[in-house]
């Protein structure tokens, strides 16, 4: 297929951008010790993008054209337009590099903000930051995409990312609060360097509410504009979130296998805690932790 193409050759940089080259683990590759270029790059890629239009031969009698543009979606953008996101079986064909990947910009500071957590140690941990506008359209601003990395450490580095910003609420992967062996959980670890979260909701069907609410806000609204975007300074999840696969047993569900999908489930977490542009949290009255001991 085309994914290794596209992790290698298209995902490291912008197209036409020069980048050092790299391995399949996503290194650098670079000259060995002893060489006299040691630790600088053994070469360097460009991605040059092209498509039909660019091709006057092609162009030429139209026949070529046509056929391409009486094919489905998803093999239209793929053959006509040169989109390397559109990947067979994937579960977000609606994605679009060129509607919902936004050039960053300075957040209103009336925007309500957010953070959200899929929290792994031996595989990935990914935590995103969102704001909402006035329009209730998610922006996903930050990312922090770690592994190998204990709870404590990574609750200090999102408190160091987020300094001096007003975070409405975060929610984390409720299997945060298992307790294993009497050890402290993580939500616990991280509750001790100052981080407080809510845990994910994952009542039956979450999944798949979770996805549908990614559908809806990935969709094109009357005014041209999706009710979801990211900054393409969060590269993980623009470049994961539209090769994730549908499950072959369940078509409504994404392959939960899938090594990459912690972004995914970290913005289905957010989505689900049905953030409002006019969040303003819960009255003291009305609130109920759900753990009585730590109070959160």
């Amino acid at each position: 297929g085309n994914h290794w193409v596209k992790k290698m050759f298209i995902d490291p940089a912008a197209p036409n951008t020069r980048f050092a080259a790299t391995g399949e683990d996503g290194k650098p590759m670079v000259y060995p010790a002893g060489h006299t270029k040691a630790g600088k790059p053994l070469f360097y890629r460009r991605f040059i993008p092209a498509s039909l239009y660019d091709n006057p031969y092609l162009m030429a009698s139209g026949d070529y054209e046509a056929t391409l543009l009486g094919m489905p979606e998803h093999m239209r953008r793929r053959l006509l337009h040169g989109d390397w996101d559109i990947v067979e079986g994937a579960a977000f064909v609606e994605f679009d590099r060129s509607i919902h990947v936004c050039d960053p910009f300075e957040i209103p500071r009336h925007w309500p903000r957010f953070r959200a957590c899929d929290w792994g140690y031996s595989t990935k941990a990914a935590c995103l930051w969102f704001a909402v506008d006035p329009n209730e359209c998610v922006y996903v601003y930050r990312a922090l995409i770690t592994s190998k990395v204990t709870a404590d450490e990574f609750a200090r580095q999102v408190r160091t990312l987020e300094a001096g910003e007003h975070i409405r609420y975060g929610v984390l992967d409720n299997s945060c609060w298992q307790v294993r062996s009497g050890s402290l959980t993580e939500a616990e670890m991280m509750r001790n360097e100052g981080l407080l979260w809510r845990p994910a909701h994952k009542a039956q069907g979450s999944r798949v509410a979770g996805k549908m609410e990614i559908h809806r806000r990935l969709k094109v609204q009357g005014d041209g504009n999706p009710l979801l975007r990211i900054f393409s300074s969060c590269p993980y999840l623009a470049r994961t979130l539209p090769t994730l696969p549908l499950d072959k047993h369940n078509p409504e569900d994404i392959d939960t296998d899938h090594p990459d999908d912690h972004a995914y489930d970290a913005l289905r977490y957010f989505l689900s805690s049905r953030p409002t542009a006019h969040s303003g949290g819960i009255a003291p009255s009305q609130y109920r932790p759900v753990d009585p001991v730590f109070g959160y």
